[in-house]
């Protein structure tokens, strides 16, 4: 899946190169579109979302419109960044020291209480670390998340769990060079 969502996310800013394959009609105003959605049910409204969507289910892969929208409406406010990590991209320290986003902005991200605001927050994230993130790897997390917050699993056990491996990516990455700094 996480391939199809780079083929689709890269298809919304056409290159002077002849298109072609699934998304070959999309076009930025169709990106346009989607970053002008203020929740993942406007994304639901959107053809270059149903676009992808029928794409998946003709590759016989299920996913569920309503939790691909929110991962969809994030992604459009990216630009694919093949191997960037999103929460250790949150943790990487700019030139000035400091993490991409602050370590209370990254906890208000990963404690939100419903889908409309978890929305709001990671496209804002995305928005910190100038849009630069792998698309596909994106995607998979967002759906996680979403799958996680409908249907917490106890049986899960914490280490496949998206929170903590956010946590630990962040974590790990903007404590990174903690330990050589002095006292």
């Amino acid at each position: 899946m996480a391939k199809t969502v780079v083929q689709w996310r890269l298809a919304l800013d056409p290159s002077d190169e002849e298109k072609h394959g699934p998304f070959a009609m999309l076009k930025r105003a169709d990106r346009a579109q989607l970053r002008r959605c203020e929740t993942p049910d406007d994304v639901l409204l959107q053809s270059a979302f149903h676009r992808l969507m029928q794409e998946l289910q003709r590759q016989q892969l299920a996913v569920r419109a309503d939790e691909l929208a929110l991962a969809v409406g994030v992604a459009a406010h990216a630009q694919h960044a093949p191997g960037k990590a999103f929460a250790r991209s949150l943790g990487r320290k700019n030139d000035s020291g400091r993490a991409a986003m602050s370590e209370l902005r990254f906890r208000q991200l990963q404690t939100c209480r419903d889908e409309a605001s978890f929305f709001r927050q990671a496209r804002r994230a995305v928005d910190l670390l100038g849009g630069e993130v792998d698309v596909g790897k994106l995607a998979v997390d967002l759906l996680q998340w979403v799958r996680e917050f409908r249907q917490p699993d106890a049986a899960l056990p914490p280490t496949e769990r998206l929170k903590l491996r956010w946590a630990t990516d962040y974590y790990q990455e903007s404590l990174r060079d903690a330990d050589q700094e002095p006292a």
